[in-house]
Order: C-alpha cells, then sequence, then structure tokens
C-alpha cells in the first residue's frame, strides 16, 4: 500500500517550531513504522527525524510539550517525493491522506482545496480527511466530500465520521518495574490561574528521562480532560494519557466517566474507572469525594487540593497489579501509534 501523507498546512508553519501538530504527527509516524518508504510525507516532516534532532537540538526543545514523546525518532529513508502531481495523475498513490495542522482547523477554503486537488483523480473513498482539533464541530459539507476521522467525535457525527486518537511510538514503553509514589507529583491543569496556579507550578520537567521516571515511579499518575471548563464534548485527548500508559503507570482519570462514547473509543475507559475503585485510594481532593463511600471521585483536577496517597490497610497490591498489566496489555493492542495506523489502515481498506 502506498500512501501520500499531505498535512494540510499553511506553508509559512513548516519550516519553523509551529509544525508540530499531535494528531498529525503520531498518525504518520505508526504509518511510515508500518509502511517504510511507502508512507511519503509530501512535504519533509524534518520534526520527525532523527537525523535533525542530532542536528538541532534547539529547534526540537521548542516545539509544543518541549519536543517530548513522539519527535526526532524516525530513521531517514529514501522518500521519494518527486513530481508528486504527475504521480497523482497516474494515481500512483492508493489513499490520499490529509491530516489538518490544528493552525488550519477553521480554514474551510484552504481544506477544501486540498480536498478538490485530490479529487481530481481520486475516489472519494481513497481520500482521507483527518480532523484533529479537540473540538466536537464538524463541517458536514466537508466531511461529505471524502472519508472522515474525526478526534473528539460525538454521537451527533457517528454517521459522516470515524473516531482517531493521539498515540505514543512503541518505542517509549518503559519496562513495569517499582514504584514508589502513590500518586504522580505532576497534576495538570486544564484551566487558568488563579484556580490552577498550584498545578502549574508542578510542570517542572525539562528533561523527557526524568519526565518518563517520575510516571513510571508512579503507581497512579493523574490525568484529565483539558480545553474549556465545563464543555464535556471536547478536549479529552492529550498525550499525556499515552505517556502515562507508555511509562507503566495506572491512569487516575479525574473525570472519565464523563467522557462521550466515540471519544478516546480505543482508550482503556473502563479500566480506569476500575482504578479509581480500588479501596484505599485517596486522590487529595477534599471537596467532592468521599473515600469512606464506595464509588469514584469524578471532577476537575483543579479540585485535587494536595497529591494523593495511599492506605496500606485498604489497598489490595495484587488487585493492583493485575489491573496494571491488564493497562499494559490493553495499551500495546491499542494505543501505540503503530497499533493506531494499523486501526486507520483497516478502517480505509473496510471502504
Amino acid at each position: 500500500m502506498k500512501i501520500l501523507y499531505l498535512p494540510v498546512i499553511h506553508p509559512s508553519s513548516i519550516h519553523n517550531t509551529a509544525i508540530a501538530d499531535y494528531q498529525t504527527d503520531t498518525l504518520f509516524y505508526g504509518l511510515r513504522k508500518l509502511l517504510g518508504e511507502d508512507a511519503v510525507d509530501g512535504y519533509r516532516m524534518w520534526h520527525m527525524y532523527k537525523k535533525d534532532k542530532e542536528k538541532m537540538p534547539e529547534a526540537f526543545g521548542n516545539l509544543w510539550g518541549k519536543g517530548f514523546s513522539c519527535y526526532g525518532l524516525l530513521e531517514e529513508q529514501k522518500i521519494d517525493r518527486d513530481d508528486i502531481e504527475a504521480k497523482l495523475e497516474n494515481r500512483f498513490y492508493d489513499y490520499i491522506v490529509l491530516p489538518i495542522h490544528h493552525s488550519e482547523n477553521q480554514n474551510h477554503g484552504l481544506i477544501n482545496a486540498y480536498i478538490s486537488t485530490a479529487l481530481e483523480n481520486y475516489s472519494p473513498s481513497e481520500v482521507a480527511l483527518v480532523d484533529g482539533w479537540d473540538r466536537s464541530e464538524i463541517n458536514t459539507e466537508i466531511a461529505s466530500r471524502c472519508r472522515y476521522f474525526k478526534r473528539e467525535l460525538i454521537e451527533k457525527y457517528k454517521n459522516i465520521a470515524a473516531p482517531i486518537s493521539f498515540s505514543i511510538p512503541k518505542e517509549k514503553t518503559l519496562e513495569l518495574g517499582d514504584q514508589e509514589f502513590d500518586f504522580s507529583p505532576l497534576i495538570p491543569a486544564f484551566s487558568t490561574p488563579p484556580e490552577a496556579a498550584k498545578h502549574f507550578e508542578t510542570y517542572i520537567y525539562e528533561e523527557e528521562d526524568d519526565y518518563y521516571d517520575m510516571y513510571s515511579k508512579s503507581r497512579f499518575s493523574y490525568t484529565c480532560k483539558k480545553g474549556r471548563h465545563g464543555e464535556m464534548n471536547e478536549g479529552w485527548d492529550a498525550l499525556r494519557h499515552y505517556e502515562i500508559l507508555a511509562s507503566g503507570s495506572v491512569p487516575f482519570f479525574t473525570d472519565i466517566e464523563k467522557c462521550p462514547p466515540l471519544c478516546l473509543e480505543r482508550f482503556p475507559k473502563e479500566l480506569c474507572i476500575r482504578a479509581k475503585k480500588i479501596k484505599g485510594v485517596y486522590p487529595g481532593t477534599k471537596s467532592r469525594y468521599n473515600p469512606s463511600q464506595l464509588g469514584t471521585y469524578i471532577g476537575s483536577s483543579t479540585e485535587i487540593d494536595s497529591t494523593g496517597h495511599i492506605d496500606e490497610n485498604e489497598f489490595d497490591s495484587q488487585e493492583y497489579e493485575d489491573l496494571r498489566n491488564e493497562v499494559r496489555v490493553h495499551f500495546l493492542k491499542n494505543n501505540t501509534c503503530e497499533q493506531t495506523a494499523k486501526y486507520f489502515i483497516d478502517r480505509l481498506r473496510a471502504s
């Protein structure tokens, strides 16, 4: 299978650190790992390549998320980017994939132009638009023109789009080891100060190894939805979720019970809910959680008053280890870039 991977992006963003886009980049990584040189980045996505990271590490440190987890990993291959227009005319590729860069989410004119170019020689079933916007809205006219994959997919659009999510390279997976923290020291915040100011103070990790080490040593690691406060149909996906899974920690996903069914469809949501029901787990909030009652804490991460703790007198360590192993199995089957790319290809072929 040959895929032309052509992000919908303004040329001015290609050659600087604004190029990073988690949905675009994690899917491309997986496709390149599966298909090798048959996954052609139509313009060279320099931020994905190891050679470039070695040459200009300071640029990678300025990428979104400090360049952690998915950037500068791919080996250079002999990629044929010559005469792409002629190749399109001759239907050299089997599929055209058009991921929308986050800076162009609502640039309908540009998106339509990319689709129109692809449709000059390809059928709608052979062209796939990948919408990684963290808002749930879909332009239905655009979605009707080709295959449509949507992160933050909700029931309203289930008949015109297929779900897709972030993922993480399998090579970032750490071995399951001993853990010294009950909860991760880093507490994410999806709102802005003053209510989240104390959480932003925990964003101290400048080196990727230190960041992963913190998660790998934590039995539970905080994560949550992000985006606008009170908007339950958006902002559910975050690379942080997958970094926690890859590290071998169990996500303490504060509000996972509110996640719409088609958002994070391949994420271990039910396992996260089970994790929150293990006895003796106290997440560090006093405002809306009574640990004497069965159930889970469901709410904003900004209500975490202090780092949580585990009461060893109540805690069943074997139950935790069994669950941790289930999370690891689910992660390797569903949430690596390679597995997400396989899912994506299977959906394309199913048309």
